[in-house]
């Protein structure tokens, strides 16, 4: 792992941590999430595709298609092969940090906010988003799905079917629509 990648999983650890101990969520889980998240970050493309293969992790066509989200699939793998991680929040909250996903636990839905507002991140309204996080995780990830949404569109981008999920989640269970 770069340096820079190092600091930056480190900065998400911080900030996970964080909001997990106003939540009284398990800090272990949550730092070692937030640690490792981006674990595959700093492959090629190719070195992607070979573990990929290694790992014999199934993309589906979208997922072919948006090789910048292979890191978190890997990642997972490579949490439960190198590093002996078997606690299902912890390796979910790595395959879905880039994606977000409907089946994330509270603490994956932490890590997803974390690197989405770590203190060097430009990309979102962090102000607007460190406001809502005390107030409501799920509205937080609401909040940050449909900047991310936003973006991809803009930009005429894929959207990959687990984004669209967990945001159909937040509001169906919150009764939004």
């Amino acid at each position: 792992m770069k340096k820079t990648r190092y600091q930056h999983a480190y900065r998400v650890s911080l900030v996970a941590e964080k909001i997990a101990e106003y939540y009284d969520l398990p800090a272990e889980s949550v730092k070692i999430s937030g640690l490792i998240h981006d674990c595959a970050k700093d492959y090629s493309y190719d070195d992607l595709n070979n573990l990929i293969k290694k790992y014999e992790i199934k993309l589906n066509e979208v997922e072919k298609n948006i090789p910048k989200i292979w890191h978190a699939y890997v990642g997972a793998e490579m949490a439960k092969d190198i590093f002996q991680i078997d606690n299902f929040e912890i390796l979910n909250a790595i395959k879905y940090h880039s994606t977000a996903s409907s089946k994330l636990s509270l603490i994956g839905k932490v890590v997803y906010i974390a690197d989405k507002i770590e203190p060097n991140r430009k990309s979102v309204k962090k102000k607007k988003i460190w406001e809502m996080v005390w107030k409501d995780v799920d509205l937080t990830m609401l909040e940050l799905l449909n900047q991310e949404l936003k973006h991809l569109i803009k930009e005429k981008l894929a959207i990959h079917p687990d984004t669209v999920d967990a945001r159909n989640k937040i509001i169906i269970d919150r009764r939004i629509c």
